[in-house]
């Protein structure tokens, strides 16, 4: 028998999946027609579809109040570029929300990503909605890429919260500190 949490994961990966597959090929066709009416270098690194996971720090923790909590996160993502080729980069986010355990109300943070490579990129990201479905948050933010690989490129980002902790967590003093994620970044001009 599978349980709540079990039904939850199982979701989540799937519509990650699902969204995978569904914006990969349509970053691929846009650079394809690019390259052919060479309007854009083959190996364009400003155009990335890519994928992770992450792990998030809330401090305080959310509870039922909406007060602003610093949020630390750590991640790995798989990305394919405009050419088909892919990497990987890991990042560091530093930043700050304001929401409650049910729902986050905005969000300003700073990523860098390290990519396999050696390039570097840091996005600046502002708030974004998000939703609450069948125990998942889901959260959308739109940012820019600041400076690095892609300067000056738009970034959008999906965040999938994964229940890690007992609802009860929320009502307690301490609040949720810590939660795992599951993310969808697009980079494109």
């Amino acid at each position: 028998m599978i349980g709540k949490r079990g039904i939850g994961m199982a979701l989540s990966s799937l519509t990650l999946v699902a969204a995978s597959v569904g914006w990969a090929p349509t970053a691929q066709a846009r650079t394809a027609q690019a390259d052919i009416t060479h309007d854009r270098p083959a190996h364009d690194h400003s155009i990335q579809d890519c994928t992770g996971q992450e792990n998030i720090t809330y401090g305080p923790g959310l509870g039922l109040s909406s007060e602003a909590s610093k949020v630390t996160v750590d991640g790995a993502y798989h990305c394919t570029d405009a050419s088909g080729r892919s990497t990987t980069a890991k990042y560091h986010t530093e930043g700050a929300t304001a929401g409650t355990c049910l729902l986050l109300a905005w969000n300003k943070s700073e990523e860098t990503l390290h990519y396999a490579d050696g390039s570097k990129a840091v996005i600046a990201y502002h708030s974004g909605p998000s939703l609450r479905v069948l125990g998942l948050n889901t959260a959308r933010l739109s940012g820019v890429v600041v400076s690095g690989r892609g300067k000056g490129s738009v970034a959008e980002k999906t965040i999938q919260t994964v229940p890690g902790s007992l609802p009860t967590d929320c009502v307690l003093a301490d609040g949720i500190r810590h939660t795992t994620a599951f993310t969808h970044l697009s980079i494109h001009p």
